[in-house]
């Protein structure tokens, strides 16, 4: 009975994801030791074999905003990604968490390997995930429309990942949030595009 009740829920996979970082996020802003011991510290992933931060730090964030933002913006395009993906195989939405996961291991793996000697660097969020899902969909469904804006109406996906990029730049400026990690959102992008080609190459 479980089984079916998960299965009619819309876009499971995305569904299941935000709600696994929303929970884990919320426990990590309630004790600065969780998120401490999640985010991901290069020079610790490197020198004291913590490798499994490389993992954990899509589980955090800095805080309400970029957790919000973050969801937000994977709810409106991981769902969009979802349905395409489900339209092309019955494993869509597997395929949706192997690109998820794919594009979370390209950016810290980089980002580790790049920063492993600096010790006040340091990461969190889904920010490279999403964007890896962002540039999936941008690839999937180039002119469609997932993001409508009052003014201007639908914009095409092509269009999308730089509007995800400008509003992550206008929260660090706000926030004065030096954590938001630009470098590792473009390891992301760049995971998103070879997790698609691996997993469910693109129809043209």
């Amino acid at each position: 009975m479980p089984y079916s009740i998960f299965a009619r829920l819309p876009d499971p996979a995305t569904c299941s994801l935000i709600t696994i970082i929303l929970t884990v996020s919320l426990i990590a802003f309630l004790s600065k030791k969780v998120f401490a011991k999640l985010i991901l510290h290069p020079y610790s992933v490197f020198h004291s074999k913590e490798y499994y931060r490389i993992l954990t730090s899509d589980l955090v964030h800095n805080d309400y905003p970029h957790l919000l933002l973050n969801l937000g913006t994977f709810f409106l395009f991981g769902s969009n990604l979802e349905d395409i993906l489900l339209k092309r195989s019955s494993y869509g939405s597997w395929h949706l968490i192997e690109i998820f996961i794919i594009s979370q291991l390209f950016a810290n793996t980089a980002y580790t390997l790049t920063n492993r000697n600096k010790f006040e660097n340091s990461s969190a969020g889904c920010s490279a995930s999403v964007m890896g899902c962002l540039f999936a969909l941008m690839i999937s469904d180039p002119y469609g429309t997932a993001l409508s804006l009052y003014y201007w109406g639908g914009i095409a996906n092509i269009y999308t990942g730089l509007v995800y990029i400008l509003l992550l730049v206008y929260y660090s400026w706000r926030k004065g949030n030096d954590m938001v990690n630009h470098e590792i959102h473009f390891y992301g992008a760049i995971g998103g595009v070879l997790a698609l080609m691996l997993v469910q190459p693109p129809l043209f």
